[in-house]
């Protein structure tokens, strides 16, 4: 078993942190809907992440109660494999697409002075959440939660129901028989609900997307199970925005992410014990 990290308690372990907020001089600054901000540790002392859509990756030295970060790295490359363009609008925004953008710009600047140097770094409970706060010197504070933990491979994620906007659908007909099993080579393995499947899973960031999903058997089941596993395996195409429950809470979704929130569908999961 890894060495978890000591900072936070070993929140910072294995983990990837969405931005949640921004305290600049005592005031709250606003998040652009276009921005995502993240940080993770990697093994070998570094931290890298997006300051909202521009790439950074640093030096960092972690302790129980700070996080140092110091010499600029290149960024890390970008995922081999790419996913499927939106077909809905324009999806998560690209560093280019940062440009000429004032307000999104402004706030990466905001972000990358704070996210520099000697930082402390605190927990907290707020709203039924877990947050990762960062301090500089100045009293300047990013918020993380995390969206993904080091539990996450050791579960296996039952697949609930469809997930449009902030609507729920109805349950799937196949019940527990329609499951992902997610493996730290990327391979993810499961049922459909009649057949068995594989797939290969890229995380980038905030973002998970499969690619050359198959099925590796043939049964025939029930109409209704077999038309939702024809629309899951459809859905296995496209670039999904994953955003989890609080580590702990068992429940993840996996969401489109579009420039028209409006539209978005995902897939809904809980977790259950692997057999």
């Amino acid at each position: 078993m890894k060495k978890r990290p000591p900072g936070a308690g070993g929140l910072l372990s294995e983990g990837v942190w969405k931005l949640r907020g921004v305290t600049i001089r005592g005031r709250e600054e606003s998040l652009p809907s276009e921005a995502r901000a993240w940080i993770a540790l990697y093994d070998g002392g570094t931290a890298a992440g997006d300051y909202g859509c521009r790439p950074f990756r640093k030096k960092a030295v972690v302790t129980a109660a700070r996080l140092r970060l110091g010499e600029e790295l290149d960024p890390l490359p970008s995922p081999s494999a790419s996913p499927a363009a939106p077909v809905e609008g324009p999806g998560p925004c690209q560093p280019d697409s940062a440009d000429g953008r004032k307000e999104l710009t402004d706030f990466e600047v905001k972000v990358a002075k704070v996210l520099k140097g000697e930082l402390s770094l605190s927990r907290e409970r707020r709203y039924g959440e877990t947050l990762l706060q960062l301090r500089n010197q100045a009293g300047d504070g990013l918020s993380f939660v995390q969206v993904r933990g080091d539990e996450f491979f050791k579960r296996r994620w039952s697949l609930r129901a469809v997930t449009v906007y902030d609507g729920v659908g109805p349950d799937f007909a196949a019940g527990d028989q329609l499951y992902f099993d997610f493996h730290e080579n990327g391979e993810v393995t499961g049922n459909l609900g009649c057949n068995d499947f594989t797939a290969n899973v890229t995380f980038s960031g905030l973002h998970l997307f499969f690619h050359d999903p198959v099925l590796t058997t043939d049964r025939r089941c029930d109409r209704q199970v077999m038309s939702e596993e024809a629309n899951v395996l459809k859905t296995l195409e496209k670039s999904l925005n994953y955003a989890y429950g609080e580590p702990g809470s068992k429940s993840m979704t996996l969401t489109d992410d579009l420039g028209f929130p409006g539209v978005e569908t995902g897939l809904m999961f809980s977790a259950i014990p692997r057999r």
